[in-house]
C-alpha cells in the first residue's frame, strides 16, 4: 500500500505488536494549511504583511503629516496593498488551479516512519531520519524535508481524530526528531 512498505500500513507495528504507538490522521487541505506552511518556512512570508503594514503607514505619514506630492503616497499605499495580497491571492490562485493539492491526505505515523497518501496517485513513507526538523503553528504541524522539490509537509491540527492523538504526534516528532525550532 505504501511505496517504501512491501506488507502494507502498520505491518512492523502489527507485528511488534504496538499498534497503540501508530497515529492516524486525515483532512481536506485547504489554503490557510499551505499559508501556515509558507509563513513558517519561508521568512519572506511571514514578514510580508508586517512589511506591508510599514510600508501603509510610512505612505499615510507622507500623505497627511509631510504634505508631500499626493502621487508618492497614493503609489506607496498601492505598493503596500500588492505586497500584503500577494502572497494570500498566490496560495489561492495556487490551490484552485491543481486539483491534486486539494485532494483529502491519510496518513499515520509510528517509531518507525511518517507515512501520507493523497488519493491513490501519491503514497509516500519516510523515515524520521529524512526529516531534519519540524515546527508547530497555530493551525498544525510543519515538517521540515531533505528532499530539494518539497521544502516542507503540513499536517493541520484538525487533521487527527482526538487530543490524545494530536499530543501522541508531538510526542513522535519531539522523540525522533527532536524539540520544535
Amino acid at each position: 500500500m505504501w511505496s517504501n512498505s512491501r506488507r502494507g500500513r502498520n505491518a512492523c507495528a502489527r507485528m511488534r505488536g504496538d499498534m497503540s504507538d501508530s497515529v492516524d490522521f486525515r483532512w481536506a487541505p485547504s489554503p490557510a494549511d499551505w499559508r501556515a506552511s509558507l509563513r513558517a518556512m519561508v521568512p519572506m512570508f511571514r514578514w510580508a504583511p508586517w512589511f506591508a503594514l510599514a510600508f501603509a503607514a510610512i505612505s499615510l505619514v507622507q500623505l497627511f503629516v509631510l504634505g508631500g506630492p499626493v502621487f508618492v503616497g497614493i503609489f506607496g499605499l498601492v505598493c503596500a496593498l500588492v505586497i500584503g495580497l500577494m502572497e494570500p491571492v498566490a496560495v489561492w490562485w495556487r490551490f484552485s488551479s491543481d486539483e491534486m493539492i486539494s485532494r483529502t491526505v491519510v496518513g499515520s505515523a509510528d517509531a518507525q516512519s511518517f507515512r501520507m497518501a493523497v488519493g491513490a496517485a501519491v503514497r509516500e513513507e519516510i523515515v524520521w531520519q529524512e526529516l531534519p526538523g519540524w515546527t508547530e503553528t497555530r493551525q498544525g504541524f510543519v515538517l521540515e524535508t531533505l528532499d530539494e522539490g518539497a521544502a516542507s509537509l503540513s499536517v493541520p491540527h484538525r487533521a487527527f481524530a482526538s487530543d490524545e492523538d494530536l499530543t501522541s504526534f508531538r510526542s513522535l516528532l519531539e522523540n525522533n526528531i527532536g524539540p520544535a525550532k
